[in-house]
């Protein structure tokens, strides 16, 4: 009995499978090479750097958090803490990524993750109408609309950002 072979990788239809649940249009694009930085996505697809979404988990006071910031921005620790008052913010390595999120760290998607956790969505990303963010694998990317970002991803904008 020979077993087929899925047509695109299981973290990419995680994602379109979350997409869908959440009632939201997305475009996920694939690429030969690996696009584990914000700079090698924007340069991939010929955009500024803060319209690739970066998903960044982190740990606060235990928990874990999804930080959806944009490209050209950096997270401000304290601001996390300060919103949800959990604790200690700490930033979760490789293993934990995976474990958390079923995506390997450089590809992380903000949508499909494997469990339930909490979002901030960064609200300087409001600037565009659209942003690219992580496609569930390195070598692919989401474009998502802005506007779609909380109901598919469950998140909420916040200043989450260093000035």
């Amino acid at each position: 009995m020979t077993q087929s072979v899925p047509v695109e990788p299981e973290p990419i239809m995680r994602v379109r499978a979350a997409l869908q649940a959440a009632g939201v249009q997305g475009e996920i694009r694939t690429f030969t090479e690996l696009l584990t930085t914000a700079q090698a996505a924007a340069d991939a697809l010929g955009v500024e750097l803060g319209r690739i979404a970066k998903s960044i988990l982190m740990f606060a006071g235990g928990e874990p958090v999804l930080v959806v910031t944009a490209g050209d921005r950096r997270v401000d620790r304290q601001k996390v803490k300060a919103l949800l008052d959990r604790g200690k913010v700490t930033l979760a390595g490789p293993d934990e990524v995976l474990a958390v999120t079923g995506f390997v760290a450089g590809g992380v998607s903000p949508v499909g993750l494997l469990r339930p956790v909490t979002v901030l969505l960064d609200a300087s990303l409001r600037r565009f109408p659209d942003i690219w963010a992580g496609g569930g694998v390195p070598e692919a990317l989401l474009r998502i609309s802005v506007d779609d970002l909380p109901r598919a991803t469950g998140g909420t904008f916040a200043d989450v950002v260093q000035e």
